[in-house]
């Protein structure tokens, strides 16, 4: 990556998307949304203040040298603090968010006191946008980068926790994409201040880190802004790109590539059901057709479902769900599991020339009550068919022992 493009190119994304967003071009009367446009403003002002060109004027015009190191850390502890009260707001509309929003502000106001007194404290008389290269074992360097990590990791793991779990529950496509690249991100700038505490300990301490030549520093600042910044803006500008449409189209085609392992045993088990043979692998990663060719992956699917059921054995979900409790499962993940169970439990039967149980009442047909809903939950299934295709084997193998 060229040097520029690392050092410019964060800063100029992050101006563009808040100038581009809702949030940057008039005035929210939501809370929440203001807090979204105060992270992109914390964002855009830290990484511009880092950029050479800004961290040298700010340095000439203050007299201070490397205070613009401070000063892209204040902004980054106001981005800390606005992710924070972010997840607050948007946690509980029956309780009062404000005393934890109000608490968590006072104790970064104390840790950007603290950073300031060690900072002053820090011999640093040359201004260098490359601080840490440069002063990396002076004297209360290490202090310093202490006390923005205890300030800055706790907002970090916050809000990967509470981006995660709003991720589950997001109505929209766009909205979960979104947050899942704020997690990313998160989680990335999390590591890039284990690294840097790790860094500065080792030249202050004279040890040897990291113990491969590994820039880390070119890589992980860079890449975190840009995801959440972008994961930040894209409920506002997905749409206008066509971001859903792609991400429908992806999701199902992930989803027909997911779904052949457990087309093909079936495939196997019932050979009747395809339309035509398997094709090789390669050529289906071609996405000509895709929405008739998923549409077809799954009416087989059920076919095959329809053909195998004789072989069902209740026994054999019963087992299945208390092995999902045992995991920890609940809800859907238990019907997925014990789905997944049967199907192994009936195209092993079959292989093996077993008799039909042909029982009295057939199980209920678990899924959704539309072609997309049953994609999802076959999806489901095939993912826990392959993640647990030995277990269940064992589980299978044991019912029949059990039944003999």
């Amino acid at each position: 990556m060229p040097e520029w493009v690392r050092m410019y190119g964060p800063s100029a994304v992050a101006w563009l998307l808040l100038l581009l967003a809702p949030h940057g071009r008039r005035r929210q009367a939501d809370p929440s949304r203001r807090m979204v446009g105060l992270v992109l403003s914390g964002l855009a002002v830290s990484t511009t203040v880092n950029t050479p060109l800004v961290y040298g004027l700010i340095g000439d015009l203050t007299g201070i040298p490397n205070v613009a190191r401070l000063l892209g850390h204040a902004g980054m502890l106001g981005v800390a603090w606005a992710g924070h009260a972010f997840f607050h707001l948007m946690d509980d509309p029956g309780r009062n968010p404000r005393p934890g929003i109000v608490r968590y502000a006072c104790y970064l106001v104390a840790a950007l006191v603290a950073m300031a007194v060690l900072f002053a404290a820090a011999p640093t008389p040359v201004d260098d946008v490359r601080f840490a290269a440069r002063y990396g074992a002076s004297p209360w360097v290490l202090e310093y980068w202490l006390v923005y990590g205890a300030a800055i990791v706790p907002a970090l793991l916050g809000v990967t926790r509470e981006a995660l779990r709003c991720a589950r529950l997001a109505a929209t496509a766009t909205l979960r994409a979104g947050l899942r690249l704020v997690v990313a991100g998160a989680a990335i700038a999390t590591l890039y201040q284990l690294h840097k505490t790790l860094y500065f300990a080792a030249r202050r301490l004279e040890f040897a880190y990291p113990p491969v030549p590994l820039n880390l520093d070119a890589l992980l600042p860079p890449l975190s802004l840009l995801l959440l910044v972008i994961g930040t803006t894209m409920p506002g500008w997905g749409p206008r790109l066509k971001v859903p449409e792609m991400l429908e189209w992806s999701g199902r085609y992930l989803a027909y590539r997911r779904l052949r392992p457990l087309w093909l045993a079936l495939y196997r088990a019932v050979p009747e059901i395809a339309l035509v043979p398997p094709a090789a692998a390669l050529s289906e990663l071609s996405p000509v057709d895709l929405r008739l060719r998923l549409y077809r992956r799954v009416i087989e699917i059920r076919d095959a479902r329809l053909a195998l059921l004789p072989y069902f054995d209740p026994d054999v979900a019963a087992a299945a769900r208390k092995l999902a409790g045992r995991k920890g499962m609940t809800g859907r993940d238990v019907e997925v599991l014990a789905e997944a169970a049967m199907l192994a439990a009936a195209m092993q039967d079959k292989e093996r020339g077993r008799r039909p149980r042909l029982p009295a009442d057939a199980p209920a047909v678990p899924g959704g009550g539309d072609l997309e809903s049953d994609t999802d939950f076959l999806d489901d299934v095939a993912r826990a068919y392959r993640a647990h295709r030995r277990k269940l084997t064992r589980l299978c193998a044991a019912n029949h022992e059990a039944r003999v």
